[in-house]
C-alpha cells in the first residue's frame, strides 16, 4: 500500500487552487477586454500582473505569499507550458503550410526584415540607455544585446491568438504572418541562446550555432518525411486514437525542439501543421479541441506568463522616460522593419500595413527573453517591467491597428480572403 506524500499533497492543494483563481480571473478580464474592443488574450496576460506582485502582493501581501509560494509554483509552470504546447498544437490545425511553401522566399524576407530592422534599433537604445536600468553599467554589452533580442521577436501564440480571436487566420496575410512568426521566433530563440552565452562569458557561444542550425533542419525534414508518412497512417484510424496520438507527438515535438534551445512552440506547431495538411483529424474533432483549448488552456498559459511582473520600478520618472522611448523604438522598429520587407517581397500596401500591426505583438514570449535577462543579471527590475509593458502594449495596440488598415471592417476582410471555420471564434 502506498501512503500519499503529505507534502505533495500540499503542493497539489494549492495547485488546484492557483489553477482555479488563474482561469476564473483569466476568463473575466478575457471577457472584459473583449467588450472594450480588445482581443481576450490582453485580459489574459494582465491577469498575471494582476494576482503578481504588481497588485496582489502589494495590496495583500499574505494572500499572495500563500496563492504563490515560492516553493510551491513548479507544478504551475509545468501546466502553463502543457498549455502552451497544446495551444499551438491548435495553432498548427488552422496553419495552412502551403502557404510558406508557395512563397518561401517572400516568407524568409519579410522575416529578415522583421528581425534585423528592431535588433538594430533596440541594440542602439540600448546602448544609449542611462545606468539606471542597467543591471550592470559595466557590462553593457549583454544588455545591448538582451534589448535588441526582446526588441527583434514576435509572439507566435500571441499573434495567432489574435487572429482566432478576429476571425482572421485563414486570411492569406494571416497565414503569412504565422510563417513569418515562425521563422522570425526560431531566429529569437537562436538568437537569445547565443546572447545567453556571451553574458554567462560562454565564448564559444557562436560555435555552437551552426550545429543548432543543422539540428533544426533535421527536425524538418524528419517532419516533412516520417511526419507526413505517420499523419497518414494517423488519419485511417478512429478520432478516439488519433487525436490523442497527435497530442503526444507534439509533446515529444516540443520536447527535441525545447532539447534544442528552441522553444517548444516550434515542434508542436509542425506537429498540428501536418495533422491538418494530411487530414489526420475530422473537422468535427479539431473544432471540438480548438474549443476546448480556447476557452482552457490559452488562458492559464497567458496568465501565468504574467506572474513574475513587478510595475513598481516604473514609478522612477527617469525609468518611465526610458521605458516610453522604448515603446516607441519597439513599434516603429518592428512595425518598419516588416512593412518595408513585405513592400520590396511585392505585397500589396494594405496587406504589408497588415503584416507589421500583427507581427507587432510579442506578448508573452518578450517576457521569457526578459525573465532570462533577470535571471542572469543582465536586466535590473526596471528594464524587466519596460520589456514586460511593451509586451502587453504592442498586444493591446495590434487589433485596433488591423481593423483601420481593414478600413471596411474585420468582418469584410474575412469574407473577402474566404475566412472559414475559425470565424466562430472572433469573440
Amino acid at each position: 500500500m502506498v501512503i500519499p506524500d503529505p507534502a505533495a499533497s500540499d503542493e497539489l492543494v494549492v495547485l488546484f487552487v492557483q489553477l482555479a483563481v488563474v482561469l476564473l480571473l483569466a476568463t473575466g478580464l478575457g471577457a472584459l477586454a473583449r467588450r472594450a474592443g480588445a482581443p481576450p488574450v490582453v485580459g489574459e496576460l494582465l491577469t498575471g500582473v494582476v494576482l503578481g506582485p504588481s497588485l496582489l502582493g502589494l495590496v495583500a501581501p499574505d494572500l499572495y505569499a500563500a496563492l504563490f509560494p515560492t516553493d510551491a509554483t513548479t507544478l504551475l509552470l509545468g501546466v502553463s507550458s502543457v498549455c502552451l504546447v497544446v495551444l499551438m498544437t491548435v495553432v498548427g490545425f488552422e496553419t495552412d503550410l502551403a502557404v510558406a511553401r508557395a512563397r518561401p522566399g517572400q516568407t524568409l524576407l519579410v522575416a529578415a526584415g522583421s528581425v534585423v530592422v528592431p535588433f538594430a534599433l533596440g541594440g542602439a537604445l540600448a546602448f544609449l540607455a542611462p545606468d539606471v536600468v542597467l543591471a550592470d553599467p559595466d557590462a553593457r554589452l549583454p544588455f545591448v544585446l538582451f534589448v535588441a533580442t526582446a526588441m527583434s521577436i514576435s509572439a507566435i501564440p500571441v499573434v495567432a491568438r489574435i487572429l482566432l480571436d478576429m476571425g482572421l487566420l485563414d486570411a492569406p496575410f494571416g497565414q503569412l504572418a504565422v510563417a513569418v512568426a515562425l521563422v522570425n521566433d526560431t531566429l529569437g530563440w537562436l538568437l537569445l541562446a547565443v546572447v545567453a552565452g556571451i553574458a554567462t562569458g560562454e565564448g564559444d557561444a557562436l560555435a555552437s550555432l551552426p550545429g543548432t542550425i543543422l539540428a533544426l533542419a533535421g527536425i524538418v525534414l524528419v517532419a516533412l518525411t516520417a511526419g507526413r508518412w505517420l499523419a497518414d497512417r494517423l488519419g485511417d484510424v478512429a478520432d478516439g486514437v488519433a487525436l490523442p496520438t497527435v497530442v503526444a507527438l507534439a509533446l515529444g515535438a516540443g520536447a527535441a525542439t525545447q532539447a534544442l534551445g528552441v522553444e517548444a512552440v516550434l515542434g508542436a506547431f509542425l506537429v498540428g501543421a501536418l495533422a491538418r495538411e494530411r487530414g489526420t483529424l475530422d473537422a468535427r474533432t479539431r473544432e471540438a479541441m480548438e474549443s476546448v483549448t480556447l476557452a482552457m488552456f490559452a488562458p492559464v498559459f497567458f496568465a501565468v506568463a504574467g506572474l513574475r511582473v513587478e510595475l513598481g520600478a516604473l514609478a522612477d520618472p527617469e525609468v518611465a522616460l526610458v521605458g516610453l522611448v522604448a515603446f516607441a523604438v519597439a513599434v516603429v522598429g518592428k512595425v518598419v522593419g516588416t512593412v518595408g520587407a513585405a513592400t520590396v517581397a511585392g505585397f500589396e500596401r494594405r496587406e504589408s500595413l497588415a503584416l507589421g500591426a500583427v507581427l507587432n505583438a510579442r506578448g508573452a514570449m518578450e517576457i521569457v527573453v526578459a525573465t532570462v535577462g533577470l535571471r542572469l543579471g543582465v536586466l535590473n527590475e526596471a528594464a524587466y517591467a519596460i520589456v514586460v509593458c511593451i509586451a502587453i502594449g504592442t498586444s493591446v495596440m495590434t487589433p485596433p491597428l488591423v481593423r483601420y488598415v481593414y478600413g471596411g471592417g474585420v468582418a469584410d476582410a474575412a469574407s473577402e480572403h474566404g475566412v472559414g471555420s475559425l470565424t466562430r471564434f472572433r469573440r
